[in-house]
């Protein structure tokens, strides 16, 4: 392969990366009556083999029991930019008692351009997916549908939770694909905010890749950290920035019950 064609594949596949892998989490353990809308903004730098390629920034804004997600990022490969764009809305299902993605907006400009928006059913379980003017429908008949923000905000209550092992399906522009995680133990890792305490997730049954994320129960059980090897790939991101403003009168309940406050 040429090294414009390596570099192309490389911004193609990093791109898909932050659908995927950079899911910000939401704040709530488990939403009740006493609701904490928070307001969050988190930033991530982008490495490919330990050069810094470029950002990606989240915020979150609650209304209600749906929290609407603006993502952005730049990635800069050698003469390669590309820029992505996107809106999704998630919500807490009383029904499921889990997270769910209500719709998506997604666009990228650059590499791999185009625009891309989704809707899902009530249950999850459906999903039209519209890309570049042509539209497709997906189902699944056991678990729901998700995209990247209703993962991460999953995960989170998952490790509040305890759980130490769960799966989900991941709806992208053109396939819906299914993630399996385990997490495999609490460990120490350094970051911007100092040294921490952070949970190793790891993604399991693919062997030709290896992708793992560290949550940090100190910032809000954030992902702190993500690293991806494939092939020629190297990839990590980093938090640099995290910024959440919530209502001083209202106390967070977790997911056992117990209430606390920041």
């Amino acid at each position: 392969m040429s090294g414009g064609g390596l570099v192309k594949k490389q911004s193609v596949l990093i791109i898909l990366w932050l659908g995927t892998v950079l899911c910000s989490p939401s704040l709530f353990a488990a939403p009740s009556q006493t609701f904490r809308q928070c307001t969050k903004e988190l930033t991530y730098d982008l490495f490919l083999s330990g050069h810094r390629i470029g950002h990606l920034t989240r915020m979150l804004k609650w209304q209600g029991n749906r929290v609407n997600v603006h993502s952005y990022s730049k990635v800069n490969i050698l003469v390669t930019k590309s820029k992505f764009k996107q809106t999704s809305t998630v919500y807490w299902s009383e029904e499921q008692g889990e997270f769910l993605t209500q719709s998506f907006s997604r666009h990228i400009s650059g590499l791999m351009s185009g625009s891309t928006s989704a809707t899902f059913s009530a249950d999850g379980l459906k999903s039209s997916v519209r890309k570049d003017g042509k539209t497709r429908s997906f189902s699944s008949r056991d678990i729901p549908i998700r995209d990247g923000d209703a993962i991460g905000s999953q995960i989170r209550l998952n490790l509040i939770k305890g759980k130490k092992a769960f799966n989900f399906k991941l709806q992208d522009s053109d396939d819906v694909d299914h993630y399996y995680f385990e997490v495999k133990r609490k460990e120490k890792i350094d970051t911007r905010f100092g040294r921490l305490t952070a949970f190793r997730v790891e993604q399991v049954r693919k062997s030709d890749r290896k992708l793992v994320m560290w949550f940090a129960p100190d910032i809000d059980y954030q992902l702190v950290k993500a690293t991806y090897k494939r092939k020629l790939l190297d990839l990590k991101a980093t938090i640099i920035r995290n910024n959440i403003q919530c209502p001083k009168a209202i106390t967070l309940q977790t997911a056992d019950n117990n209430s606390k406050t920041p």
